[in-house]
């Protein structure tokens, strides 16, 4: 009681010198007492109502669209500076904030809502942000959703947004995930208003959503794979005949996606890929140890040597997904250049020993033989004919993993680490330094937020690879 804000928390909701009352909605509601004077000192909207040209005359005054518990919080932070805030009071309250505009009312919700953006709930804020005309908590919360765009898109607070809204994030350029899992996540967003509405889930009942605020064509579509397009697109009904047709002619024909309408044609940029050349990472600056710089010899990648195997070993910082890796021996006999190739590929974890915690994938290659050997890894059987030849991988490595691809070349003179016929000789690394090689990485940066590690073995066979980089 020695301080104002201590005398005030003794009236605060109490009928002491009360001079005006509020009731909510529903019956055997308690009023909730309050002091005119104090009300006019921490909003102009209460100033202007019982002070104003037209003051509130005798009577209750009846609130419709605020809760009667909401009320309290906001009056008892108009008396005391007293705020609680949670997941649960943060919006009616900003709500009741902005009717009666409690500036700092309004600020420590948005202070909150920031630093409590997350996957589970981004979706849902920004939605707030734009209904209260928050420019910068909204500039935010859409960073954010399309740094954490693989996540959010699958998330169940995805499925809450209005069809205005989803609009928003469809059309960021800026959104860190692939096409395909944009449209996966669409259509499950649109079955699940359709469920909630009680309506047939079928291919005309989606397209109807979907064509309301051109959802449908914020959507690349034409950028899919022909087998994501008859897998995934087709079979859902969403698109027309000729729509279908269109789109598979700018699949399956170079230079037509331009024609497909109204569709979606740019990549976004997280989904653009990117091609890193082998040699422009072999470089003497970015070579390192696990423990200090490595000293670095130019003649790491000139010399010559037998046709050997080599071990391909790549992760990052950050979560990123290995489209293709292309080999390209070069030959130094240019007669002799047609090998047969056993390429195994496996991911394992980082942080235990090789062999462990390995996960499966099979790979389907025209005029390739795939199939799987043992768990967690893959071969094929590839044929080099003196053209380099591009491998699919399409492999998302998280961050703890690690991609590792032996290729072994099946030919009958081959003999690992040793001279044979010289004219299957190739670049390689030199063979007196090879425990030196197997404990160092190159560091290779791909932007601000993503740094790459690499290791080559063996025989210098990679001639580039393409990845996607996620955030």
């Amino acid at each position: 009681m020695d301080t104002i804000t201590g005398k005030l928390s003794q009236i605060c909701l109490t009928e002491d010198m009360a001079d005006v009352f509020f009731s909510f909605k529903g019956e055997n509601i308690a009023r909730i007492p309050a002091h005119k004077m104090i009300l006019a000192l921490g909003s102009p909207v209460f100033k202007a109502m019982f002070y104003g040209s037209f003051p509130q005359s005798e009577g209750d005054i009846r609130i419709e669209d605020i809760t009667l518990e909401t009320f309290q919080t906001l009056v008892r932070y108009m008396y005391t500076d007293h705020l609680l805030l949670s997941k649960k009071n943060v919006i009616p309250l900003l709500y009741a904030a902005q009717k009666y505009q409690i500036a700092g009312l309004i600020s420590k919700c948005e202070n909150y809502l920031q630093d409590n953006l997350a996957v589970n709930n981004a979706c849902t804020i920004f939605s707030n942000t734009k209904f209260f005309t928050m420019d910068t908590l909204q500039t935010n919360a859409l960073k954010f959703i399309a740094d954490n765009a693989i996540e959010v898109l699958k998330s169940e607070d995805f499925l809450l947004l209005p069809s205005e809204n989803i609009v928003y994030i469809l059309e960021l350029d800026s959104l860190r995930v692939q096409e395909v899992d944009v449209i996966r996540a669409v259509l499950r967003w649109v079955d699940h208003q359709l469920t909630k509405s009680k309506i047939k889930v079928d291919g005309k009942s989606r397209r109807s959503v979907l064509l309301k605020d051109s959802i449908l064509f914020t959507l690349a579509i034409p950028l899919l794979s022909i087998e994501e397009f008859t897998s995934i697109v087709i079979p859902c009904g969403i698109l027309t005949d000729e729509e279908q047709l269109l789109i598979f002619k700018a699949i399956t024909m170079s230079n037509s996606p331009l024609s497909c309408g109204k569709f979606r044609i740019h990549p976004r940029d997280g989904t653009k890929v990117l091609e890193i050349t082998v040699n422009d990472i072999l470089n003497p600056c970015n070579a390192f140890n696990n423990m200090h710089i490595a000293p670095f010899h130019s003649q790491f990648i000139n010399e010559w040597g037998n046709l050997q195997a080599e071990t391909f070993s790549v992760k990052a910082n950050k979560t990123i997904k290995i489209k293709s890796v292309t080999i390209n021996p070069i030959i130094q006999n240019p007669n002799q250049n047609s090998f047969n190739f056993n390429v195994n590929i496996k991911t394992k974890s980082d942080s235990v020993t090789a062999n462990q915690h390995m996960y499966a994938q099979k790979i389907r290659l025209p005029n390739r033989r795939g199939y799987e050997t043992e768990e967690g890894t893959v071969t094929m059987d590839v044929i080099f004919d003196g053209k380099a030849c591009k491998l699919p991988i399409d492999k998302i490595i998280p961050q703890n993993e690690m991609l590792v691809m032996t290729i072994k070349p099946n030919v009958t003179n081959f003999s690992f680490g040793m001279w044979g016929q010289n004219q299957h000789a190739t670049k390689t690394f030199p063979i007196s330094n090879q425990n030196w090689i197997n404990d160092m990485m190159y560091q290779h940066k791909l932007s601000d937020q993503t740094t790459l590690y690499l290791s080559l073995t063996g025989g210098h066979l990679v001639e580039s690879f393409e990845l996607l980089e996620f955030y």
